[in-house]
């Protein structure tokens, strides 16, 4: 596992943006698919400043993705 930290930049019920900044272009940052063991994910809000855990593997594609396993708000 390996963490990422930054600002949640995009927020669906399956998946997150985050960026390192939050005048992030499109592209910028990694979008996380959200697993199981993460739970309710509606405490979170754009904006948060958020460290994510998450699979090494992640796509090629931009932004890159990956599976987050938890999330933990700064």
């Amino acid at each position: 596992m390996v963490t990422f930290t930054g600002y949640i930049v995009e927020l669906e019920a399956a998946r997150i943006r985050v960026a390192p900044n939050l005048e992030a272009e499109p592209f910028d940052g990694i979008v996380f698919h959200l697993d199981e063991q993460i739970g309710d994910i509606s405490t979170l809000t754009v904006g948060q400043f958020v460290r994510v855990e998450h699979s090494e593997m992640m796509t090629k594609s931009l932004p890159p993705q990956a599976a987050a396993h938890r999330i933990d708000v700064l």
